[in-house]
């Protein structure tokens, strides 16, 4: 009994060195020990079996203290130990990202879906995969694949996504075995809520939502550091809320938010009020900026989404609110209407956008991953933006 909590105790110490490691630029055996308010000795055994493991990459000499003694020697994670894979299926396209175990990005690449069926999907997934693969020179090679998925997740399986018909197929179980693998999936909205936490520039706030309005609209819950995901995964789903809609015969009916507000829903109304086949984002701000009828459109759009905001923002109740799209980056006088409708409705807790949105959630996605591949679930690891982005087409 005694033996077993002494293990207990040395794999939870291990991790909480691990998470040193992680969070800070550089440290040192001294400085885990006295953060962590460990025996030195506890640490040094732990330092040198993460290092044998090699988890630890040396980077320079540091400066004695003012009492003088040994100069200490500065270390970091490595990020060359591994490497992570995301992948978010759109209703047209798949992004990828790899990552270093360190979050740093190795490669993005965003392609279209010529034939949008799951075992064509799975396909490209593995190419994107293997193409990596024979490149890679990190020391253990895979260690994770995440996916974002737009539609409801429960336990890691798809209980619900409006467009992605799976035929039976259970991604985790196929892609973990085909890699050999950890395989995490996660709804698009929280890995953003993910994202927000651990890339973030203030990485202290403990509650927070992230607004997710692309296809359909989502809310990723952050709840004393921890992701939200409530019964079968079903928070947040805020796209499916109930709005009434006047019709032009004067009657009313109830309609799901997200059939009128979400990004797709604005498309499509453009499409339809000026006879359009295809509306790409830069021709949805050219109109905006020319055309009365659209600006109406996309105007009463921004009012849609503030009430449906306001409603999340009431119930969860959080410290700070971030809001994820594509089109208020295109379009930043949408989400300017959208926060200026909040702060008068009542709303004072900060707003923000978040910018580089087409990346959040496969950031977020990458976050997971590290932490399922170093099994550190539970633990706060801290994220830097990377400086660089290489995509490859």
């Amino acid at each position: 009994m005694i033996n077993d909590h002494r293990n207990l105790s040395r794999i939870q110490n291990k991790k909480l060195v691990l998470q040193q490691l992680f969070n800070n630029a550089e440290t040192s055996r001294a400085e885990i020990a006295r953060q962590l308010n460990l025996n030195k000795s506890t640490v040094s055994s732990i330092y040198d079996e993460l290092n044998e493991d090699g988890f630890i990459e040396g980077v320079r000499q540091g400066e004695s203290t003012s009492s003088g003694g040994r100069k200490p020697h500065l270390v970091r994670l490595n990020r060359n130990y591994g490497y992570v894979a995301s992948f978010n299926i759109g209703t047209s396209y798949m992004a990828s990202m790899f990552n270093y175990l360190n979050g740093e990005i190795i490669q993005y690449n965003r392609k279209p879906i010529e034939k949008f069926d799951i075992l064509n999907i799975m396909q490209m997934i593995k190419e994107e995969i293997k193409k990596l693969q024979q490149v890679d020179s990190t020391q253990h090679g895979l260690l994770a694949i995440a996916f974002s998925i737009h539609g409801i997740v429960f336990n890691n399986k798809i209980i619900d996504s409006p467009f992605l018909a799976l035929q039976g197929i259970d991604l985790e179980e196929y892609f973990s075995k085909e890699f050999n693998v950890p395989v995490v999936l996660e709804n698009e909205a929280n890995l953003s809520a993910v994202f927000e936490q651990d890339f973030g520039t203030n990485q202290e706030t403990r509650d927070l939502i992230t607004i997710s309005i692309h296809r359909g609209i989502g809310v990723g819950i952050i709840a004393g550091h921890n992701l939200y995901r409530g019964y079968r995964g079903m928070a947040g789903e805020i796209g499916r809320s109930l709005m009434t809609n006047d019709l032009d015969s004067g009657s009313r009916q109830l309609v799901k938010v997200e059939s009128l507000c979400s990004e797709d829903a604005i498309i499509r109304q453009v499409m339809n009020s000026k006879n359009l086949t295809k509306l790409t984002s830069e021709d949805l701000v050219k109109l905006y900026r020319k055309d009365d009828q659209v600006k109406q459109i996309l105007n009463h759009a921004a009012q849609l989404i503030a009430e449906v905001s306001y409603n999340a923002i009431v119930s969860y109740g959080p410290e700070k609110i971030y809001f994820n799209s594509t089109l208020f980056e295109d379009l930043p006088v949408m989400y300017e209407m959208v926060r200026d409708r909040l702060v008068e409705l009542g709303i004072f807790s900060p707003i923000q956008m978040i910018k580089g949105s087409r990346m959040t959630s496969l950031l977020g996605a990458s976050s997971l991953a590290i932490h399922r591949a170093l099994g550190l679930d539970d633990y706060l690891l801290h994220f830097r933006w990377p400086k660089e982005v290489k995509n490859i087409n």
